[in-house]
């Protein structure tokens, strides 16, 4: 079992240089990699693919200007490239919008990786491979083996995140507190107990801030130094909204996981949902920041996780499965056999049922 720890690095102003070169030395590879192999296919009909890049890159390394980062973190863009083009090609198979790889800036290109299983730690230092040893701050205890470690730049901020094997996972606990779980816009959450939790809507909160910042580095001349200043006023401002959503989602889901033994979700499309006016709230909402929180948390305690399918649990009823039919405006839900219920709840019962079945508390024959 893996998991992921972030922390908050102490460069200094000498070390800051030595990153900022790293990374667009990384920019720099990545694109001249994207541009041989679009001129190899446009001129020649030739595919190039990684390996044959990565051989390229051994044979440049034996000139010393180039072998100064270290052999790991200059393979990393071609590895990042080589993913994009895969990502591509299945998209283009799958007859989805394609969108080709595209050259990407230095103000854009922003993380490089090493790793390999030899990231170095010791007490509050990492060590990155050529380059020597950062400091790094952190309140929580970093356990297991790390593997790879991934340095990012937010702004004048850098962090670092080291994803570590932990070990295996702990056995999965008997069945006691089961619960499902309703995910929605109008309430972030609703369990199948009935309870409710209120949709914060991060993105309003922060709105009038953005909108300040983004009015502000408008106003500023292309190149200056104040134009810097303000587009990482914006960079911030967008980075306090994640942080809060962020925030949020982990004290629910750590909530959720602490008091249930059992959480069962709906496996949801995001991207295929989020289109027209609703894309921005469903974005805004976080599920899948929610679910994937909830997945691994749940792991971690031995507590189960069940995705199931969604379909059909807004619509049927909890009491007789019958089958009621609701616009998306209709929040209450009214079946013949008596039952009347606010949509959600009702849902959220049917997400219960679903998810016992998949670990046997209830025959799946038994359903409706």
């Amino acid at each position: 079992m893996y998991r992921a720890f972030t922390l908050r690095l102490r460069p200094t102003k000498a070390q800051i240089a030595e990153l900022e070169c790293i990374l667009a030395d990384s920019c720099e590879t990545y694109n001249a990699a994207l541009q041989e192999r679009r001129d190899a296919w446009k001129l020649q009909r030739r595919s190039v693919t990684y390996n044959d890049q990565q051989a390229q890159l051994t044979e440049l390394r034996k000139d010393p200007q180039f072998a100064r980062i270290a052999a790991d973190i200059q393979r990393e863009p071609l590895r990042r490239l080589d993913l994009a083009f895969k990502a591509f090609f299945r998209r283009v198979k799958a007859g989805e919008k394609p969108g080709y790889p595209r050259f990407r800036s230095r103000a854009r290109y922003d993380s490089f990786s090493f790793g390999n299983n030899n990231v170095v730690i010791r007490k509050s230092k990492i060590k990155i491979p050529s380059f020597g040893w950062l400091k790094f701050k952190t309140s929580q205890e970093l356990i297991g083996t790390p593997k790879t470690a991934t340095v990012k730049r937010f702004g004048k901020k850098w962090r670092v995140r080291l994803v570590c094997d932990i070990g295996e996972a702990p056995p999965k606990v008997a069945v006691s507190r089961p619960i499902g779980i309703d995910l929605g816009l109008t309430n972030f959450v609703t369990l199948s107990d009935g309870a409710v939790i209120d949709n914060p809507r991060w993105t309003r909160k922060h709105a009038a801030k953005i909108a300040v910042a983004n009015q502000r580095l408008a106003r500023k001349k292309r190149g200056s130094r104040n134009r810097l200043k303000a587009r990482e006023a914006l960079r911030r401002a967008h980075q306090h909204a994640a942080d809060a959503r962020r925030n949020f989602t982990h004290h629910v889901s750590k909530w959720l996981v602490s008091n249930y033994d059992l959480i069962a979700f709906e496996k949801l499309n995001i991207n295929g949902m989020a289109h027209g006016n609703l894309a921005k709230s469903i974005f805004d909402a976080a599920w899948g920041e929610l679910i994937w929180q909830i997945s691994y948390k749940a792991e971690s305690a031995g507590r189960w996780a069940i995705p199931v399918n969604p379909r059909g649990t807004s619509i049927r009823c909890s009491e007789c499965g019958a089958s009621v039919p609701k616009t998306l405006a209709d929040r209450q839900h009214i079946c013949e056999c008596g039952a009347s219920l606010d949509r959600d709840h009702n849902a959220a019962l049917n997400v219960l049922a679903l998810g016992k079945s998949v670990v046997g508390l209830v025959p799946s024959e038994c359903i409706l």
